[in-house]
């Protein structure tokens, strides 16, 4: 036998959306989060439509490259069937593979976590390395993983053993394979990680066949060590018109791109057709990456005259090209204050957070001449956004009492068509804020995902300056990181530490210690200064680095050279 392995208004209508609704929200969040990666429970990597992995169980690290095909039922009961069907060669070690393997992963959870359990169902799989047949007699799998659901990001961590069993030949020989792993991982609207490093071993006992019919006894064993990443990046890059006469001299253009990668090392025996040659071990050790071909999609330009050669220029441009400025006309106003409401709807744009049902499109929200500044008791007059006013001493729209408190441009009920009876309105999130209002969709957006809860009981205050304490307490609020700090009370390295609020002494703490915020040229943080709108630019496009890129190196490059 010659060994070799490698390398979501009326009537039927109503009823007839809202179970579209029903069911689209159903199967999305029916399915496992992790639904198109079962083929890296077999420590392989997949690019557009190549898939690869190493085999080992034949003493010797051989890479097998083929495809790969997924599917995964509708979750019943919180349990979700997944099929993965691999068909892998190596021509160069006459080396097939076919297997497919079936998986049922159970889900529970609790609160923002999640925990999913996998199971294997069914198996089936036959090797042929030359003349010699490898058939899968057993096959025992085990996995865990728990999810953390955070505003802004989904962690995961997991860990699974298994245990492969082969008869080579008709029984003539047996092969077991054994390994157990761990895995990190994170995504966010800017990309997604997952770092996995597993240990295995391999195991051979029995007959090789030196002819027809001699069959010499033998055992030999191996080890093996595999990294492997699974990284998507989505990361904006500029890109220049050459040409004088254009009405735009360039603008940005949005990329995503998936890159996995498989390091793996080993001691291998030293084998002769089959047979240990000598007692020493081989060390062996190889890499394989698979690239998918980037997307491109063009920003939105800005046309801005008051931002030309400002120092926040590239920052401004790019948040306004993701939608987070939300600004219309010729002018952008870099020093004036950003509000709350403004921080809202960008928010909604950096963190792709979903709007609620029924809301759709881009709503811009009004520049900074339409938004009015804070003033005692409730801001501006009616009509503009986020104020209430008071009715004159008549009866009512639909009886409602005079002197009644109601919102300007709201009416306590929506009608339908004629003969059809009246809805009830929308009661409001917050109490200066109107379910009519155009940013209303944005502010319940960031309420509902956790991301901010307002200035009081029942008040978002869209309409009072953002700080910068305020902001970094938002972010780390985003982040689901606030644990990092230690219990009682946390110094921070600023020279205006005292400065600090108490309530956002913590996120200070934890955004300085991943690298999220930095002092000025002297040390001082100025916790309690209001962000200018070019500020809120140049910090929010810092936010979206932070997750493209040190998040990406702490789960990633970190966790593969710790060691």
């Amino acid at each position: 036998m010659v060994g070799v392995v490698q390398n979501r208004l009326g009537g039927k209508f109503y009823w007839l959306t809202f179970w579209g609704i029903f069911l689209t929200i159903y199967l999305v969040q029916a399915l496992p989060a992790a639904a198109a990666d079962f083929y890296r429970y077999q420590g392989g990597i997949k690019g557009e439509k190549e898939y690869a992995e190493v085999l080992y169980l034949t003493g010797e690290p051989v890479l097998l490259q083929g495809t790969v095909q997924e599917t995964t039922g509708p979750s019943r009961d919180g349990k979700t069937t997944s099929r993965v069907t691999f068909t892998l060669e190596n021509k160069e070690k006459a080396i097939k593979l076919n297997r497919s393997l079936s998986f049922i992963t159970e889900i529970e959870k609790n609160g923002r976590q999640e925990v999913n359990t996998t199971r294997l169902e069914r198996f089936s799989e036959t090797i042929t390395v030359g003349q010699d047949r490898y058939a899968l007699q057993d096959f025992q799998f085990s996995r865990s993983e728990l999810l953390d659901h955070q505003p802004a990001v989904v962690y995961q961590s997991g860990n699974w053993t298994a245990r492969k069993v082969y008869s080579v030949n008709n029984d003539l020989a047996k092969v077991t394979v054994e390994t157990w792993g761990h895995t990190v991982g994170y995504r966010h609207a800017w990309g997604s990680t997952e770092t996995s490093q597993e240990e295995g071993t391999v195991f051979f006992s029995g007959k090789v066949a030196i002819d027809k019919e001699n069959f010499i006894s033998t055992t030999w064993s191996s080890s093996f060590h595999q990294d492997l990443s699974y990284h998507r990046s989505r990361y904006l890059e500029y890109q220049a018109n050459e040409p004088l006469a254009i009405s735009f001299p360039g603008g940005y253009v949005e990329n995503t791109r998936t890159t996995e990668t498989l390091h793996y090392r080993g001691n291998f025996p030293d084998l002769e057709n089959g047979l240990l040659a000598s007692s020493r071990w081989l060390r062996k050790e190889g890499s394989y990456e698979l690239k998918s071909l980037p997307s491109k999609k063009w920003l939105r330009v800005a046309n801005l005259a008051d931002i030309r050669g400002h120092w926040a220029e590239a920052d401004i441009r790019q948040l306004y090209g993701l939608g987070a400025l939300g600004e219309e006309g010729d002018y952008f106003r870099p020093a004036l204050p950003f509000f709350r409401g403004q921080f809202a709807r960008a928010l909604v744009a950096v963190l792709d957070l979903p709007l609620p049902a029924g809301q759709s499109g881009w709503s811009p929200l009004p520049g900074t001449g339409g938004l009015p500044s804070p003033s005692r008791g409730f801001p501006g007059q009616p009509g503009q956004i986020g104020s209430p006013f008071t009715r004159p001493n008549f009866t009512g729209q639909a009886g409602q009492p005079y002197g009644q408190p109601v919102w300007s441009g709201q009416s306590p009920l929506t009608y339908g068509r004629p003969g059809q009876p009246a809805l009830p309105q929308e009661k409001p999130l917050f109490a200066d804020v109107a379910t009519t209002d155009p940013a209303y969709k944005y502010y319940q957006a960031v309420y509902e995902a956790g991301v901010m809860t307002g200035t009081g009981p029942g008040l978002f205050g869209p309409t009072e300056p953002l700080t910068r304490a305020e902001a970094l307490v938002i972010l780390v609020r985003a982040l689901g990181l606030k644990g990092l700090a230690p219990a009682g009370y946390v110094r921070t390295p600023f020279r205006d530490d005292w400065d600090i609020p108490a309530w956002a002494r913590t996120a200070v703490y934890v955004a300085n210690k991943i690298g999220l915020i930095q002092g000025d040229e002297y040390g001082f943080l100025k916790p309690n200064e209001t962000l200018t709108r070019a500020e809120a630019a140049v910090f929010l496009n810092r936010f979206i680095h932070y997750l493209q890129e040190e998040m990406t190196a702490d789960y990633r490059e970190r966790v593969l050279n710790f060691n």
